[in-house]
């Protein structure tokens, strides 16, 4: 290690040594004390030469001759291939093989130095090149580039390496990343106060103060990858629907009516119910089919249902056919007990009971649903995307998606439902778009062909499965849950409404026992009762409470209707013929018989119990019958024999 005297740490200093020594006493300066070598009481100071301010030590190096070592600049990752070069670093590297070429070709035969050789060429080069500055030293460094590392050196790597001074280090971008990448979304700026905590709480004040919030978004885009970002700050959805690879599937192997696809969408547009005071927004229920992109069934709904989906399966079906598959996701209007099935909620059956086969049972039809969460699978998202594009901005009462799209006239027109699109003719226009627009667009999807829907669910339309109108009617009629046969039939609850069916059979025959019935939501006069078993039982009418003000006529009836049964029960022992003898007469017979039998008595023991007269002087005597006994004797052993008898 180099120290420097006081005398000479003053000379390179410019100041007196007097001065030096005060800083030395004062510790103002970093020095050595040393006793016995000279100086004033034989105190002496030794000063390190790398406790020195900068501007000492460069003095004192150039003045004995000492070169300092600079950190060599970093250098530039050349890539092994050309391969790992983008198309204009190629075109770079091709650029240079030309010209140190050339330059070799222009060196070459001539009798004049290379040094004038070279700036004729490089004056040749600036002249040919006009949009490039050309130098003698830069083809020379070119050219030992080139022998040393080879082609890829060629290529232009200024500001491509990752050695510059970073203002953030990894340690503190490390714990800046752990209040950054959560779903809670902090900002930059609060990501950047809790990592200043972070560190104070952890001892480590010399990393502070920290970097800009432009430093911090900078490094956010260069070192966080986007799948990361999503995944950590928008959820596992998101990483999923942007950034996690999707599974492509082929169309060529599926026909029309394979697969249809249904979802509920929810139209960004206000309608005038013609009830309420202020607009409402409506739903469209629909049915794709996967092979055409084609809307088979749709119906428009006030709110998503089962009976909704009913509708527009039906709608499809009685127009094209039966498909093969139905898709769904796991909402509630699909997974229902009489439709699809319960999928993987619980069905709530005891183990054992019966399964009630469900409408897509009834229909053939195999059911499946989407992974949860999984939007990507179901490809009607997409048409109903086009739907908001194509269809949904027509319209005066247009929401938007979000509250950035809402159209600023929705402030004034959005207050009253007359102002909007009325519900029946919005249904209308419904209808005619999707069948007149949408179905008839060509398509450039997959499979396609630039076709439109409609031409290639024709195309590929090798078998439509139908069924009977009689017979579409049964197999679509909704399935209770099984229940007991009350007094009053059966009930079906609708809104917080109770509807009750009977019939005289169902009340004969089937009171106490488990049925269940089949009914249309949209005629609900009788329903279709059938046992555990699917056995059909019989039909069932509606009859309804009567009201306090009804007529005579109407509770004259509903008697008339009570009395028909009461007759049917009444008839039950002379139409099966059931005859026998009067019962009292065979109770008094049998007892007549049991008289004559008489009654016989044989007790072991005889006891006489007299009166006893107070005022006689005599003994109350025990008289039996032969002699005279101890009678609480006697009573015992008779127990006791009989006791061993039994035992």
């Amino acid at each position: 290690m180099v120290v420097l005297s006081v005398d000479e740490y003053a000379t390179l200093r410019g100041c007196t040594v007097r001065y030096v020594q005060q800083l030395c006493q004062n510790k103002t300066i970093i020095a050595n004390e040393r006793f016995g070598a000279g100086g004033k009481n034989g105190l002496s100071y030794e000063i390190p030469l790398a406790s020195c301010e900068p501007n000492i030590i460069k003095k004192y190096n150039r003045l004995h001759g000492i070169k300092e070592n600079k950190e060599p600049k970093c250098p530039y990752v050349i890539p092994d291939t050309l391969e790992e070069l983008s198309t204009s670093e190629r075109a770079e590297v091709a650029f240079w093989k030309s010209i140190l070429s050339e330059w070799d070709e222009f060196r070459e035969g001539s009798r004049e130095s290379k040094a004038k050789l070279d700036e004729k060429f490089v004056v040749y080069l600036n002249a040919a090149y006009k949009d490039r500055r050309f130098s003698v030293r830069m083809l020379y460094r070119k050219k030992k580039a080139y022998m040393d590392n080879g082609e890829c050196a060629l290529a232009d790597g200024r500001g491509k390496h990752d050695n510059h001074k970073r203002a953030i280090s990894d340690e503190v971008f490390d714990v800046f990343q752990y209040y950054y990448l959560d779903e809670s979304r902090k900002s930059v700026a609060e990501c950047i106060r809790l990592t200043e905590l972070s560190l104070k709480h952890s001892g480590k004040d010399e990393m502070l103060p920290l970097a800009s919030k432009d430093a911090f978004a900078r490094l956010i885009v260069k070192e966080i990858p986007v799948p990361v970002m999503k995944y950590f700050r928008f959820g596992q959805k998101a990483f999923k629907d942007e950034c996690a690879p999707y599974i492509k599937r082929t169309y060529g192997d599926l026909s029309s009516n394979d697969i249809w696809v249904c979802d509920n969408h929810t139209f960004d547009i206000f309608i005038d119910d013609g009830i309420h005071k202020k607009p409402i927004r409506v739903y469209l229920t629909g049915f794709l089919d996967v092979r055409s992109r084609k809307m088979v069934g749709w119906y428009v709904t006030d709110a998503p249902s089962s009976d909704a989906t009913l509708q527009a399966l039906r709608r499809g079906i009685e127009k094209y056919g039966i498909p093969k598959h139905i898709y769904s996701d796991n909402g509630r209007e699909f997974l229902t007990h009489d439709i699809g099935g319960r999928g993987f909620r619980k069905d709530g059956r005891k183990d054992g009971e019966h399964q009630i086969p469900t409408i897509l049972n009834q229909l053939q039809i195999e059911f499946h649903t989407a992974l949860v969460r999984n939007a990507r699978a179901k490809i009607i998202e997409r048409a109903f995307r086009e739907v908001k594009e194509m269809f949904s901005r027509l319209f005066e009462g247009y929401t938007g998606g979000t509250i950035a799209e809402r159209p600023e006239r929705l402030k004034t027109l959005g207050k009253k439902a007359a102002n909007f699109t009325p519900y029946e003719a919005f249904e209308m226009y419904v209808d005619t778009y999707i069948a007149g627009i949408f179905n008839k667009q060509a398509h450039g999807g997959i499979g396609m062909k630039g076709k439109s829907r409609d031409e290639v669910f024709a195309d590929c339309l090798y078998e439509q499965r139908v069924a009977g109108k009689d017979d579409l009617n049964l197999m679509l009629l909704r399935n209770s849950r099984l229940v007991t046969v009350r007094r009053d039939g059966v009930v079906l609850k609708l809104y917080d409404t109770e509807l009750t069916f009977w019939s005289d059979e169902l009340l004969y025959n089937h009171i106490g026992e488990k049925v269940y019935f089949r009914y249309n939501p949209d005629d609900l006069k009788e329903v279709r009762v059938y046992d555990e078993k699917d056995r059909f039982i019989c039909s069932c009418e509606q009859h309804t409470a009567l009201s306090y003000f009804a007529s005579k006529e109407d509770v004259a009836e509903k008697m008339r209707k009570q009395r028909q049964l009461e007759r049917v029960v009444k008839a039950y022992k002379k139409d099966n013929d059931l005859k026998g003898e009067d019962a009292l007469t065979l109770i008094m017979e049998e007892a007549e018989r049991n008289l004559m039998d008489g009654e016989q008595l044989n007790p072991k023991i005889v006891t006489l119990i007299r009166k006893i007269d107070e005022t006689e002087d005599t003994e109350l005597k025990d008289i039996a019958v032969g002699e005279v006994l101890d009678w609480n004797h006697a009573i015992e052993n008779l127990l006791k024999e009989k006791q061993a008898k039994e035992e």
